[in-house]
């Protein structure tokens, strides 16, 4: 997929949240409420949000550097970023994109670098856990989602840091599927393994999981900002957790960026009375949107940016095409 391909499927999803919200919350009212909105707390959001990419980037670069993949704070943010104009595309492309850069550019193994994107979102996910436990022991709403990711993770965990586990898994299917094409595949699988265990060393978990955790803080502050430009009653707390659950919501989907289940959490918890908003669905409607749009579309757009200073303002570069 070429990266003008990825802004044309951004460009369509956006037509189709916008559409959809519309519909649920009225394009009369909406456009009234809009328009009592500060535009100056969408600068604020955005301001935030590139905090956040900023903490994941010096993740990004700890990982490489950590599996011997040196690469220029310059080059590193460049790369993370272009990655996010792949966020909305089928396929959790932005990750493969990211890996496939820096086979082109530092000849780095695919391997290896999937490796690092996978412990990437584990302390992403991990992330999000500890922020939502900020406010989820005051509001019942998604406890079983929290407890069952927290599980998943656990199991995640044990599996990779088990020395036997997983190899012991592959030298038993390579015994009864000695094709060729699956003895490469599984090599594949045991070399990740060791990778992976050596990013979820207790260092470099902690170190990945507290750059997480304060990332992903910072985008609820920027929710809360933008929730008080539209006159949301509560505290913190609820922000926090409305806006962890339904991000984790939106990543257990498998959705591309999470879009439409992402924003129909969102909007549900922003209505629920027991988290005491205030909020009508036009209000609800408009915080989503506005929140996407600084922390998913904006990331798109300056994916775009990036796209083209890594490759000279081209954006039909196919991104499977890389490594070529």
């Amino acid at each position: 997929m070429t990266a003008a391909r990825a802004l044309l499927v951004a460009a369509l999803l956006a037509v189709c949240v916008i559409a959809g919200a519309g519909m649920f919350a009225d394009f009369g009212k909406l456009r009234i409420a809009f328009e009592q909105f500060s535009l100056q707390r969408i600068v604020v959001a955005c301001s935030l949000v590139l905090g956040n990419y900023a903490l994941r980037i010096v993740r990004f670069r700890y990982y490489l550097g950590r599996l011997e993949i040196v690469v220029s704070r310059t080059e590193a943010a460049l790369v993370f970023i272009a990655g996010l104009l792949f966020t909305v595309t089928p396929g959790k492309m932005g990750e493969v994109v990211k890996g496939l850069i820096l086979k082109k550019r530092r000849g780095a193994s695919a391997t290896v670098v999937a490796s690092s994107v996978v412990a990437e979102r584990f302390t992403d996910v991990v992330g999000l856990l500890l922020v939502a436990a900020l406010g989820i022991w005051q509001h019942g709403a998604y406890r079983e989602l929290f407890w069952g990711v927290c599980g998943l993770c656990g199991l995640f965990l044990a599996s990779v840091v088990h020395p036997r586990l997983v190899p012991s898994l592959v030298a038993w299917a390579e015994r009864r599927l000695p094709q060729t094409k699956l003895v490469r595949v599984f090599a594949g699988i045991a070399r990740a393994h060791e990778v992976l265990r050596k990013l979820c060393s207790v260092k470099s978990l902690s170190v990945g999981v507290f750059l997480a955790a304060a990332a992903w803080l910072l985008e609820a502050v920027a929710f809360r900002v933008l929730l008080d430009g539209l006159g949301a009653a509560g505290d913190f707390g609820p922000a926090v957790v409305t806006y962890a659950m339904a991000t984790l919501f939106g990543a257990v989907s498998m959705l591309p960026g999470g879009v439409g289940s992402t924003e129909a959490v969102m909007v549900v918890l922003l209505i629920t009375p027991e988290f005491g908003f205030n909020l009508d669905r036009a209000g609800a409607v408009l915080a989503t949107l506005l929140i996407r749009l600084c922390t998913l579309w904006f990331g798109v757009g300056l994916g775009a940016l990036a796209w083209l200073a890594l490759f000279r303002g081209r954006l039909s570069v196919e991104s499977d095409k890389l490594t070529s």
